[in-house]
């Protein structure tokens, strides 16, 4: 199914799974409870204690390439340099790396700090919470000035009585989100665990009450209307912080309705979990300087799907090249997208943004998915790939059955190095006015005879019909067979253009064989379409695809979002 077009804030975005959600038979945990309510925020909510509301939430999870901030945080933390990165936005002056020990030691002083009120209270885990929780606010506030979190250091957050409790820059507390409300937004919300079954609870925990931000039902409630990160942080013992303790961080951007992981970490040494934790202040100054900008008219960024962005690049000369970015990210799920067509430069210039070409070989496939969230802190925060493909613009139909020489072209040159398509359909297929034309998206491609379908593929849809099913090895029979129903069931020849030679190479092609993919049958059908090359003929497009079309005119670009590339999924 071909997904469109979504703008951060989309109060309509994911509709569809509100209310498949909101129906009891249709919950994935079975839990008839859970389901009568509908969760306005649509990833992780009210299910993740349970193995089917995880499956949810990962399938809700955006690549870092949902907000133009994305990437450059994910840079940062992972202490990539950025300042050179073309396909960055222009972000201002980063933080200073001056008094570094101040700010790597607060999360140690904290636990000691702490740690008198958790040993006498044993198993309350929810006092723990509190005096870790309340001991960082305390220091972190002392180191204000030396963060320049901007005006959001200046905004108090009063309690009843009027007494200021704190700022608002980042809200650790129980108390700090049931304060007054403001019309500012914090720059993150943290949750705190200190149970080894808290890291999901607390990002349930986090998520609601971010949704309740969103909402803004209660008049307590913080506002929302810029990007935050929420900030997950354990410590799994159940007694006391003792040097084995693991200390777990995790670090989401969040959006309406919308968050990715930007980055996440475990040790078993305190004095690494509090450098671990000082990191994050740094990066979090630089978001705070960052956030308040226009990056996505700064860089021409565009939103094109949960993986894959538009940026513009200027060289010396000021020429713009617009781009598409690519995103790959094993992280919590091994991905079925496939960059190996890309990575092989089959398919023209590729240039890796981030990470590694070896990205996912060293992944084992199973018959049964794993746990996403257990398998969180297996993963490598570095275990992600992002990579640059030029931006192909045009439409996604033919005006004239010669328009489909150069994708014959293209087809022909990717088989001969061994590969398959395994998605051709008129999304995934540009055309420009002068004749040229792209094959694009590969992700679903791969080595003919060993690439399978992906889980959840549709051979049926309204811009293509394919022979292929899921878990079916891709062969180069299937690509042509679905180029040719493309060619003459989705779009079609006018009927005073045919003849009855015409109309036995249309039916050879909607039928054909796998023993007739050789080079003398498509020879024949680049002779067949080249008679069309300089007349009027123009093909007809058959519903719904050519009411979409029709629509999409008159929204130029709305058409523009196959052209990245990106799996429609």
């Amino acid at each position: 199914m071909a997904s469109r077009p979504m703008s951060s804030f989309d109060p309509n975005a994911d509709d569809a799974i509100s209310k498949k959600q909101s129906n009891p038979k249709s919950h994935p945990s079975g839990n008839e409870n859970q389901s009568s309510v509908t969760n306005l925020w649509d990833f992780p909510g009210r299910s993740t204690s349970n193995r089917g509301g995880l499956l949810v939430a990962h399938r809700q999870l955006r690549s870092v390439l949902f907000h133009p901030l994305g990437l450059p945080l994910l840079f940062t933390f992972l202490e990539k340099e950025t300042e050179d990165m073309k396909y960055l936005p222009q972000t201002r002056k980063r933080f200073k790396q001056d008094q570094i020990d101040i700010l790597d030691g607060l999360f140690q002083r904290a636990v000691e700090d702490a740690k008198d009120s958790i040993n006498n209270d044993g198993d309350n885990y929810e006092v723990k919470d509190k005096a870790l929780a309340g001991c960082l606010t305390q220091l972190i506030e002392e180191q204000r000035q030396l963060l320049s979190y901007g005006a959001l250091s200046d905004v108090p957050i009063k309690d009843k009585k009027n007494n200021t409790t704190g700022f608002l820059d980042m809200i650790l507390t129980h108390a700090e989100k049931t304060m007054q409300s403001s019309d500012t937004t914090p720059l993150a919300v943290f949750e705190f665990g200190l149970n080894p079954d808290d890291w999901w609870k607390s990002f349930q925990q986090g998520t609601r009450y971010l949704e309740q931000m969103m909402r803004r039902q209660k008049c307590n409630c913080l506002n929302f209307d810029k990007p935050i990160l929420l900030v997950i942080v354990t410590v799994d013992k159940q007694r006391d912080i003792l040097p084995d303790s693991i200390f777990r961080i995790g670090v989401f951007l969040c959006e309406h309705r919308q968050l990715c992981l930007l980055w996440h970490s475990q040790t078993s040494s305190l004095p690494n979990a509090s450098m671990l934790f000082g990191k994050f202040l740094r990066v979090t100054a630089d978001f705070a300087s960052w956030r308040d900008y226009r990056h996505q008219s700064e860089s021409g960024y565009e939103y094109l799907s949960p993986n894959c962005c538009k940026v513009t690049t200027r060289d010396n000369d000021g020429e713009e090249t617009p781009v598409v970015l690519r995103c790959y990210d094993n992280r919590t799920w091994k991905t079925d997208r496939n960059p190996e067509i890309y990575l092989s430069g089959v398919v023209g210039a590729v240039e890796v943004v981030f990470g590694d070409t070896n990205f996912g070989n060293h992944h084992v496939d199973r018959k049964e998915p794993p746990n996403p969230f257990e398998e969180l802190w297996t993963r490598s925060s570095q275990d992600i790939l992002i990579i640059a493909v030029p931006y192909c613009h045009g439409r996604h139909y033919a005006e004239s059955p010669a328009d489909f020489l150069p994708i014959i072209d293209q087809l022909q040159a990717l088989h001969r190095e061994g590969f398959v398509h395994g998605d051709i359909r008129a999304y995934n297929i540009v055309f420009k006015d002068d004749k040229e034309g792209w094959l694009i998206d590969f992700d679903f491609g791969g080595k003919s005879d060993v690439q399978t379908y992906p889980k959840g593929y549709q051979s049926a849809l309204s811009d293509g019909i394919r022979m292929g099913t899921e878990g079916e090895v891709i062969t180069k029979h299937h690509d042509w067979n679905a180029l040719g129903m493309l060619m003459f069931t989705i779009h079609s020849i006018p009927a005073d253009a045919l003849s009855s030679e015409n109309l036995l190479m249309i039916y050879r092609w909607i039928n054909i064989q796998e023993d007739m993919c050789k080079d003398e049958e498509i020879n024949a059908l680049k002779v067949f379409l080249r008679r069309f090359l300089g007349g009027n003929t123009m093909m007809k497009l058959h519903c719904p695809f050519g009411s979409a079309v029709e629509s999409k005119k008159k929204k130029p670009q709305a058409t523009e979002q196959g052209a990245t590339g990106s799996p429609l999924q």
